[in-house]
């Protein structure tokens, strides 16, 4: 089983709107995924399933590289926008799949899970990405240090 975690990139302090789920991306998040897309596509293995925030910042994201997944599908959830490792925890384990997924979200959440997971200090940057394989067959039974970092991109 692998899952592969991306962080939204960078973006907007402040939106049109006001609210924080309408932030937009800068022109730096633009040029980081332009890096992003240089640096995995000789990496990464086939995703079957995107699950994305439905942020305007993880949808723009999940944009610029939708190209690097053709056979993928693709979910956008309101539950992913901002929740805490233990949620992002359950959403995956809740969907007790064996298929090869791409969760894009937003800290601190997603650094917080690839942390609980790999039993490692983990802080994704705008545009950090990490992979992590499982000894399982299937998400419903991944749970604390049973990931194994497999790559890395803008990652502390």
């Amino acid at each position: 089983m692998t899952i592969h975690f991306l962080r939204h990139a960078k973006t907007n302090q402040l939106s049109p709107s006001g609210r924080d789920y309408d932030r937009e991306l800068l022109p730096h998040g633009y040029e980081q995924l332009k890096e992003f897309r240089e640096f995995s596509s000789l990496r990464l293995n086939p995703i079957e399933h995107i699950y994305c925030s439905s942020a305007m910042r993880t949808r723009q994201t999940l944009k610029e590289i939708i190209e690097l997944f053709p056979k993928a599908t693709i979910s956008f959830h309101e539950d992913l926008y901002l929740s805490t490792w233990t949620e992002l925890l359950h959403f995956i384990t809740e969907k007790n799949t064996k298929q090869t997924l791409l969760l894009i979200g937003h800290n601190e959440g997603l650094s917080d899970l690839v942390s609980y997971l790999s039993n490692t200090d983990i802080h994704l940057k705008t545009c950090g990405y990490i992979q992590l394989s499982f000894p399982f067959e299937h998400s419903g039974y991944i749970s604390a240090g049973t990931g194994s970092i497999v790559e890395t991109f803008r990652v502390v």
